[in-house]
């Protein structure tokens, strides 16, 4: 009886080994080996590395660029995530009733989505330089062109704009998708209501698509951490540090600076950020639906 429990337990455990192999080859070691570098200071091109504890934590710290990136990535976090879901949802809601427009907005809308961020960061760019269409534009209506890529809140803007347009037209599909599952009982009983529709988009729909939009936040929030290509490529972290973020500042340590245990510092210290902030999140939503299933 316990040879064939335990051959059970191999069989089922069996089915579990190719997962386990791919966790451990490329999360664990790599994660382990990060936690090595942080503690040593050097870069690839030496026979080894030295030792120094826990000083390149305590510079990542004090450096006056990692608080600049640091602050740099919030700021972009605190407006993208808001503005993307808000326009997701507004021109999801555009579209969601399949008309003879609707397959035309729909290629619109996923054209964004087919161009890699190198492209879309060239033609952005074009769009916005000094003598792009938007600064001929700006002339002809007798206006000043802006010099987008050179002012400290107007770089902001630029990889801002790029973002919402490369990234943000993914959720229209996923809030599209959610709001063309709900059933049309719902929609046809608020209408009978004397429902108008602005008050069955909030009190119908939204509520409705909840699970949607929690997974459309939390994808975007740890998406906005993440960038990297759209200041690499627009602004290059100009103009004097006023668009690098934390990715941009590891990469540049790493491999520009050759501070390879700096960079392991930060990517240690940010990714523990981000599992708070995400901690919080799920933390946050759990207490929420357990107050609701209270309520009921």
């Amino acid at each position: 009886m316990k040879k064939r429990r335990i051959k059970e337990y191999a069989i089922s455990y069996s089915f579990l080994l190719p997962f386990a192999v791919f966790f451990i080859t490329f999360t664990l070691i790599p994660i382990g080996y990060v936690f090595y570098l942080s503690m040593h200071d050097g870069n690839f091109l030496q026979a080894h590395f030295d030792w120094v504890g826990l000083k390149n934590f305590k510079d990542v710290l004090v450096s006056p660029d990692f608080q600049k990136a640091f602050k740099n990535t919030f700021i972009y976090m605190l407006i993208e995530v808001p503005v993307s879901q808000f326009l997701g949802i507004f021109f999801a809601l555009l579209i969601k009733k399949k008309t003879k427009f609707t397959h035309f907005c729909e290629i619109v809308y996923f054209l964004p989505m087919l161009l890699s961020m190198v492209v879309a960061s060239v033609l952005i760019s074009y769009i916005l330089s000094n003598n792009g269409p938007l600064s001929m534009l700006f002339k002809v209506f007798g206006l000043k062109p802006i010099s987008w890529l050179n002012g400290k809140f107007s770089a902001k803007m630029a990889v801002m704009i790029l973002e919402l347009w490369k990234g943000g037209t993914f959720f229209i599909f996923v809030y599209m998708s959610a709001m063309r599952s709900i059933p049309l009982d719902c929609i046809e009983s608020a209408k009978i209501d004397g429902a108008n529709v602005v008050q069955e988009s909030i009190y119908v729909v939204l509520p409705l698509i909840r699970n949607a939009i929690i997974l459309c936040v939390t994808m975007n929030t740890i998406w906005q951490f993440q960038i990297f290509e759209s200041v690499y490529m627009l602004t290059n972290g100009g103009p004097l540090g006023a668009t690098q973020t934390v990715i941009y500042e590891i990469y540049q340590y790493s491999f520009k600076y050759y501070r390879v245990g700096l960079g392991a510092a930060a990517s240690l210290m940010f990714l523990l950020v981000i599992l708070v902030i995400y901690g919080v999140e799920n933390l946050l939503l759990r207490e929420r639906d357990t107050g609701r299933r209270l309520a009921k």
